[in-house]
């Protein structure tokens, strides 16, 4: 009986510690939230103007030769940039998006993979995937300068013939128990595309939700206007700022759902941690008026046997 409740408090005390990590660590999540949305909800504004924009050229170049953004390369080979965590403890966030890029893998004849992320490399290297480009660091902490790297890079197989379609796969932060995840194709561009793109523009409400708003300058693209030196030039030189941005809001948006699925995953690790506490000691409890009940008896016989 003593040496069941000695393995008893050992529990109560191993869970209790565990408990105290979990509770920091969800403090911590929760904390470095509300700076990750408020970066994401600012960047979104940006990316729609952009988006915007990108569609009111689009309409020009109608008038032109499109350039090698809009053209396929003819490589049959497709890249995709998975934006995965550099830690666990975080529920389903990198399972979800890897099971999600698999199957949207299953469309290309040929595919290699541009990883951001410790687990996304980690689940391709097991599964020797053919690995482009790797980028290890903060992950719930979006950096711009990586965002352009990765933009360049990319940009830079695109335009060399070393790959053809280019996709973006990350979990879109939709509210603090939802993340889902997302693909966007970002190269090569279509005007129906663009078109799409800037006729549901999603922006978030104060609770969390989407909702598609109109076009920012008007539902038609300027087709009549005069760009100089050209609408081609000025693609040019736009496509890899939006290529760039795009990158960067995948980061920012995949950094906010990160902490937002590990807020909940210790804050429910932390609920079971009570439970746990809870009912071991009753268990202890229990075993404790047994052992006394047990002793109170073995008195109270021998007294009887003496008397």
């Amino acid at each position: 009986m003593a040496d069941s409740m000695r393995d008893i408090k050992r529990r109560i005390k191993s869970v209790t510690s565990t408990k105290q990590i979990t509770h920091a660590m969800q403090l911590v999540a929760s904390a470095k939230l509300r700076n990750a949305r408020m970066k994401a909800d600012a960047r979104r504004a940006y990316t729609n103007y952009v988006i915007e924009t990108m569609h009111m050229i689009s309409g020009a170049l109608e008038r032109e030769e499109p350039g090698a953004f809009f053209k396929p390369n003819g490589c049959e080979k497709d890249l995709y940039i998975v934006v995965t965590s550099d830690k666990g403890l975080a529920g389903g966030f990198n399972s979800g998006l890897l099971k999600f890029t698999a199957e949207a893998m299953k469309q290309s004849r040929e595919c290699a993979v541009m990883v951001s992320g410790a687990k996304g490399l980690d689940y391709f290297k097991r599964r020797n995937y053919e690995i482009l480009g790797s980028y290890i660091g903060e992950s719930d902490e979006a950096s711009l300068g990586v965002a352009n790297s990765i933009g360049k890079a990319a940009t830079t197989l695109f335009l060399d013939g070393k790959v053809g379609n280019i996709y973006i796969m990350y979990n879109r932060f939709v509210s603090v128990i939802s993340q889902k995840p997302t693909m966007i194709k970002l190269l090569p561009l279509s005007r129906e595309e663009l078109a799409e793109k800037a006729d549901e523009i999603d922006t978030e409400t104060a609770i969390g939700e989407y909702k598609p708003e109109s076009g920012l300058f008007g539902n038609e693209p300027a087709k009549n206007m005069i760009f100089e030196p050209s609408a081609n030039y000025l693609a040019n030189m736009l496509i890899p700022s939006y290529i760039d941005n795009a990158v960067y809001g995948a980061l920012l948006e995949s950094a906010a759902g990160e902490l937002a699925s590990r807020r909940m995953a210790m804050e429910n690790a932390t609920d079971n941690a009570d439970e746990i506490i809870a009912d071991l000691s009753l268990a202890y409890n229990r075993a404790r008026q047994g052992a006394i009940t047990q002793e109170i008896t073995e008195i109270v016989s021998g007294a009887n046997a003496i008397g």
